[in-house]
């Protein structure tokens, strides 16, 4: 069935209103029709059956017909600053720590990023994707994009609160993730991914000067799209929910 989103603040009673690009999509590509149904996701856990009750150009009116819960997302709330990669690369480790749970993700401009982003035309895309990969793969929520590339010093400084505080670094030589076993399992990891090219020494000391652990993911070098989607596999199955 048919998966959508919308905003807390579209439910009325028992009605949901859609609107913005789902409308052309139910209406044009899908090709449904009053009396179909969908299914409506609140991005708070909770799972709606509904019925197309009105369809206008610029809104969908739906009927409620059933709730439930549907809380898939991790216990353990990873935010990801992921550097910018080269070509499309940044998408598919998107759409990726969507699948893997990752609660938001921060693109970053580091010393050794190659590619320049037109960033809010890019910014609009990439939210447009994470909410097109949290439908395919089942999340009650779309993680959460941030509205401007960042530099790393900014999202370090916006790390303050996370339980967990980690940079992966190739040249790395002592610590590996294994070594990191705090007392109580984190709620939270906030998590530093580099470029093609690395983080340089300056920022990895930034980083610890913000309380960020550097480590290294093991004995082999990982592509740049490769390097997120490990580490966020092995944070979900030490304190999240995979495995």
């Amino acid at each position: 069935m048919h998966r959508f989103f919308a905003n807390k603040s579209n439910f009325l009673n028992n009605l949901v209103v859609l609107q913005g690009s789902d409308v052309s999509h139910i209406r044009t590509v899908l090709r449904l029709t009053v009396g179909d149904e969908i299914e409506v996701l609140d991005g708070e856990g909770s799972l709606y059956l509904v019925r197309l009750s009105e369809l206008k150009n610029k809104l969908i009116k739906c009927e409620i017909l059933s709730s439930e819960k549907n809380d898939t997302e991790s216990p353990l709330k990873i935010h990801l600053g992921q550097s910018l990669v080269k070509g499309n690369g940044f998408d598919v480790i998107l759409r990726k720590a969507v699948e893997l749970g990752a609660h938001s993700i921060s693109p970053l401009l580091t010393e050794r990023t190659v590619t320049k982003s037109d960033s809010d035309k890019k910014i609009i895309r990439w939210k447009k994707i994470a909410e097109e990969s949290s439908k395919q793969c089942g999340r009650s929520s779309i993680p959460k994009i941030s509205n401007s590339i960042v530099k790393l010093e900014t999202f370090c400084q916006q790390a303050s609160d996370s339980d967990l505080k980690l940079i992966f670094w190739e040249m790395e030589n002592k610590k590996r993730l294994r070594d990191i076993n705090p007392e109580t399992a984190p709620n939270s990891a906030s998590v530093l991914i580099g470029p093609e090219g690395g983080f340089t020494q300056e920022e990895v000391e930034t980083a610890r000067s913000y309380g960020f652990h550097s480590l290294r993911l093991g004995p082999r070098i990982f592509r740049a799209e490769t390097a997120p989607l490990v580490v966020l596999s092995l944070l979900q199955a030490k304190w999240g929910d995979i495995g």
